[in-house]
């Protein structure tokens, strides 16, 4: 299915799998979305089959012992402890394999995009977190939280409701920049502009640099990116 034909990421289409996606945003589902759906469901309950669930969980939760600080809190705040074992049926956490087959200790990833978006609106008193769906309005102020495993380079952009670009980050927008897991807030806040509608807040990744030239058009036109390149994607209405 083309990706024209998607409003939805895998990975939001999996959040919905495990009853984690708003509704609000799962409305927004196109026939390509359903589709895919049962893709991923079919892949789901093929890996039930496949795998000893309770085993896995046991290994996950040794394998989230032996990780850095930083990699640990990660991984705990994407999968709760209480929903360790839906997260390993419907999320897939998939554990890489050294060569010997052996996992590796080090190396958690979660099947679909390599990074994750965490939107905080700024409250009087400290913070709320954002899911996609949820309404803001002009001149709140917002903050962009990254999640991923590996370094890389990332970019933070957002698509208005007329459609026009804007690069959110201390560089100015001009490129994009370096990707630490540990260091996952990004720096500042921005304040939203009167524009009405629907507002697209993308996290983009990549293990090399990636040209603005070609991935904010496709971002734009909901069209693929170039290969090696991964998005999260969180959609706010504005009012």
């Amino acid at each position: 299915m083309a990706s024209a034909d998607r409003k939805l990421t895998d990975l939001e289409l999996e959040r919905h799998l495990a009853g984690d996606l708003p509704e609000a945003r799962f409305a927004l589902a196109t026939d390509g979305d359903r589709a895919r759906l049962g893709e991923l469901r079919a892949e789901s309950e093929a890996f039930l089959r496949s795998v000893d669930i309770d085993m896995e969980v046991k290994r996950i939760h040794q394998r989230v012992e032996r990780m850095t600080p930083g990699k640990r809190s990660w991984l705990r705040w994407l999968i709760p402890a209480s929903a360790l074992a839906a997260a390993a049926a419907v999320i897939l956490v998939v554990i890489r394999r050294t060569d010997d087959g052996a996992p590796s200790p080090d190396e958690l990833s979660v099947k679909g995009d390599d990074i994750s978006l965490v939107v905080h609106l700024a409250t009087g008193e400290g913070s709320k977190r954002l899911e996609s769906g949820d309404t803001v309005h002009a001149g709140d102020k917002i903050r962009f939280e990254l999640g991923g495993v590996k370094p890389g380079f990332v970019a933070v952009v957002g698509i208005d409701g007329t459609g026009q670009p804007s690069v959110y980050h201390s560089d100015g927008g001009t490129r994009p920049i370096l990707f630490d897991p540990a260091n996952r807030l990004v720096p500042g806040a921005i304040e939203l502009d009167a524009t009405p509608g629907a507002e697209r807040f993308f996290a983009i990744y990549s293990e090399r640099p990636f040209a603005f030239e070609v991935v904010l058009p496709a971002l734009a036109t909901n069209t693929a990116l170039p290969t090696g390149v991964s998005k999260a994607e969180i959609v706010l209405q504005k009012q």
